[in-house]
């Protein structure tokens, strides 16, 4: 298992190693759970002129019932690989016993029971955050935690907050404060929104349009077509806030986000990663601006 931060370029060693794997003529499989992922790769991998007609993408959920339709890779890589304990990916894995596999994740932490040793021989560890922000790698930051939440009445529920807690937690006049704070720390940059819940996310996109900023919301119910459509309005720049309810936390590549309002509390150390480290992308003379009102720092 290799761990990489987040925006520090995964894909990009993947695709690396992927070259010299099918230099040789052997055969690639990558694995992956969204299909954003997948185009994301095979984009990457083209650029650094990877041999395709060796390569194959996969959902893991289509792979884990049409086995058959697998070739028998040298091989496999799994993207964000804390998912790999799941019975899918064990199933897949399992089935090609005699590949090498590799799996890359930014956050090698797991909510549920077991650990990494029962699938990885070893943990290879990147390097800090720190170091990629002085080597340039990376966007120098600076964090504000305006406290609008009542932490005491959070709840735990599998292993991380509950809905119903969260919703009696935060302060009535979160959603217009992340506004007024937006303003007041990030006006203009382009930014992305956590939330807990998908009622929370229309709110707090229903908030930034009042006062006249341009916002969307996305959820996991969105249908692919609009939610394409919605995401490269917002590369395009024509959209200054997307709000998500857990849509943009792995993976999908939104280089332009400079800014980060976290209103979904989490104990999870992963999750609050993802979350804070989204807005990191590198520009000459960028500063990242993180807001947390849910005190999760």
């Amino acid at each position: 298992m290799f761990n990489s931060r987040p925006r520090t370029g995964k894909t990009m060693i993947m695709a690396d190693i992927a070259k010299r794997t099918t230099d040789k003529n052997n055969r690639v499989l990558f694995l992956v759970h969204r299909k954003e992922l997948i185009e994301q790769a095979e984009k990457t991998f083209k650029e650094q002129r990877v041999d395709m007609r060796l390569v194959q993408f996969s959902m893991i959920q289509s792979a884990a019932k049409h086995l058959k339709n697998l070739y028998p890779a040298k091989l496999i890589f799994v993207d964000e690989g804390h998912h790999s304990m799941a019975k899918s990916y064990l199933k897949v894995l399992d089935h090609f016993n005699e590949s090498f596999k590799l799996l890359f994740t930014a956050t090698p932490w797991r909510s549920g029971k077991g650990g990494f040793t029962e699938i990885a021989d070893d943990l290879i560890v990147g390097r800090p955050v720190s170091w990629f922000i002085k080597k340039g790698y990376m966007a120098d930051f600076d964090y504000y935690a305006p406290n609008e939440i009542d932490t005491e009445k959070l709840k735990v529920s599998q292993g991380d907050f509950s809905n119903k807690s969260i919703n009696e937690a935060l302060k009535h006049t979160i959603y217009g404060d992340a506004v007024k704070y937006y303003k007041q720390l990030a006006a203009g940059k382009q930014a992305i929104v956590y939330t807990h819940s998908v009622e929370s996310a229309y709110k707090v996109a229903e908030e930034f349009n009042k006062s006249g900023i341009k916002a969307k919301a996305l959820d996991g119910s969105t249908e692919s077509n609009n939610r394409e459509r919605v995401i490269n309005d917002y590369r395009n720049g024509k959209l200054t806030i997307l709000v998500n309810r857990d849509l943009f936390t792995e993976g999908l590549d939104l280089p332009n986000v400079d800014c980060v309002i976290q209103l979904r509390p989490t104990k999870s150390l992963a999750l609050f990663l993802q979350f804070s480290m989204r807005c990191l992308n590198p520009r000459e003379n960028k500063k990242a601006i993180i807001i947390d009102h849910v005190n999760n720092v």
